[in-house]
Parts: structure tokens; C-alpha cells; sequence
């Protein structure tokens, strides 16, 4: 009889990924001195960077023939940048991107949560220095766990019980009912603090990937911030019942854990080392 395996020999995570989101884009300017910036102070932990680039629609309106209206491309616009470090085999293995109004901080050889938390707020910190938060404060902050389980045997055995607690808080029924392929995907609002509410969407499915029967569990978590932040003190620091960087982001791993805990069979969560 076959069973599910997790992404790795001590934990299920393919990927996990925190993000601050901001109001709005930033200006070209201040993306390229957040690049400039991160380049150097990050250079051990990303060798490289890279520019990424937007085209620029430019809409014309034409009087002679009676308003019609035209788009033609501009010059590329820079929207952000990407700083990354690579494996042996050239896939990535961290990755912080700047792109329009997000800022990503990507981790794809996942070690453990007390290493993600303090790489990351470096990480964001060193960014965050140069860009005009007083104009485009901070909004959200968000942490996204990509977890897989691949299945060793017959690709018409695996069912969702073979992985899954049935009747768990967060699975439809008719899910283990319906053999090897499926998905559930659902969303929901909890409170967190007195300004801020945490949005949580929850994809989970079992496909054919690489020609291997997976379930894939992506959870993302996003702390939406009742009151701007528009100061590095103001995201980094709690302060009159505002949430701080820090503590949202444990809050939110935490929530994670016990979402993994409703879910997963007892086997399987003693395989990851998240069993009570």
C-alpha cells in the first residue's frame, strides 16, 4: 500500500514567503536606490540582481480624426527589482523582490521559522530605508506557506484520507470522496487586533505533478493594518495596539501550524515534527 511523502525528509514546505504590501507603487527613483541599497548591504545573501522593467501604455487621443482614441507602447518604465541566490543546480533558493506595491522575501530551502523571521526582517529593513513611506505608507503584511506531499505507489490509490483528518475544520466532505484528484479552496476573515483583521485563503488540491500524485496545502495569511504605517519604526514596532513586523508575522505562523494540526493525520504530523 502506498502513502504520502513530504517535500522534505524533515518538513513539507516547498516554499514560504513573506511580504509587505504598500498603498501604492513607489516611484522609479526609489526603486532604484532600494536596488542600489540591498545590492551592496545584501550582497552575501543575494549575489544577484537584476532590474525588472514595465512597458508603458501610452494612450493619445488623435483631434483631427474627431477623438479617436490610440495606445502606442512607451519607454519601459522600472517597477522594481530582483535580488537572488541560486543552488548547485541553478534553481532558486532565495529570492526578495520588489515589484510595483509588494515586497517579497521568497525562501525555497525552507530551514526553520526562527531563521526565516530574523533573515527576513534584515532583509526588509535594508529595503525599506530609502523609500518614501510617508507618501506610500505600508498596508498589509503577509506570510504564504507552500507545503507538498507526493504519493510513492499506484497513481489510482492515493485518497484523501490517506493524508488528511477527516472531518477536519477546514475540508469539504466530498473531498474524500473523490479519489485521487480534487481540490478545496476557501477563504476567511479573523481579527487580530483593534485596527487590523487577517484575511486567510486556503488552496488545497491533489493533482498529478511531474507526473507524480500530489497535495499541495497553500496557505496564504494576510495582516491587513487598520491604521498606515508610514515610518520604519511604525512596521517594526508595536505600539498602542498597533501590530509590529515581528509579532504579526509569529502570530501568523502560528495560525499556520495549527491550520497544518486540524488537517494532517497524526502520522503525517509526526513525519514534520509538528505533533502535539
Amino acid at each position: 500500500m502506498g502513502q504520502y511523502l513530504p517535500y522534505s525528509n524533515t518538513h513539507s514546505i516547498q516554499e514560504a514567503v513573506i511580504g509587505v504590501h504598500f498603498h501604492d507603487k513607489s516611484p522609479s527613483e526609489a526603486v532604484r536606490r532600494a536596488q542600489e541599497i540591498a545590492s551592496v548591504k545584501l550582497k552575501s545573501a543575494f549575489p544577484q540582481s537584476n532590474e525588472l522593467y514595465q512597458q508603458v501604455q501610452e494612450i493619445k487621443i488623435d483631434r483631427i480624426r474627431q477623438g479617436a482614441i490610440s495606445q502606442e507602447k512607451g519607454p519601459p518604465r522600472l517597477a522594481g527589482f530582483e535580488l537572488s541566490r541560486t543552488r548547485a543546480d541553478a534553481r532558486p533558493a532565495r529570492v526578495l523582490r520588489f515589484l510595483e506595491n509588494i515586497l517579497t522575501v521568497h525562501f525555497l530551502e525552507y530551514q526553520n521559522w526562527q531563521t526565516t523571521l530574523t533573515d527576513s526582517l534584515q532583509y526588509i529593513n535594508t529595503v525599506l530605508s530609502p523609500l518614501p513611506l510617508a507618501t506610500n505608507p505600508v498596508m498589509a503584511f503577509s506570510l504564504r506557506y507552500i507545503d507538498r506531499y507526493t504519493f510513492d505507489g499506484p497513481h489510482n490509490e492515493p485518497r484523501a484520507d490517506m493524508l488528511l483528518r477527516e472531518g477536519n475544520t477546514y475540508m469539504a466532505p466530498r473531498c474524500f470522496d473523490g479519489g485521487p484528484l480534487w481540490h478545496c479552496h476557501s477563504g476567511w476573515f479573523e481579527t487580530y487586533d483593534a485596527n487590523s483583521r487577517i484575511l486567510n485563503q486556503l488552496n488545497v488540491s491533489s493533482a498529478i505533478v511531474d507526473q507524480v500524485p500530489t497535495v499541495t496545502i497553500d496557505h496564504n495569511a494576510i495582516c491587513q493594518l487598520g491604521v498606515p504605517r508610514q515610518s520604519i519604526e511604525s512596521i517594526i514596532q508595536p505600539a498602542a495596539g498597533n501590530a509590529g513586523l515581528k509579532d504579526a508575522l509569529d502570530y501568523l505562523h502560528a495560525g499556520n501550524s495549527e491550520i497544518l494540526r486540524n488537517m494532517l493525520s497524526a502520522e503525517m504530523l509526526d513525519k514534520i515534527g509538528l505533533q502535539t
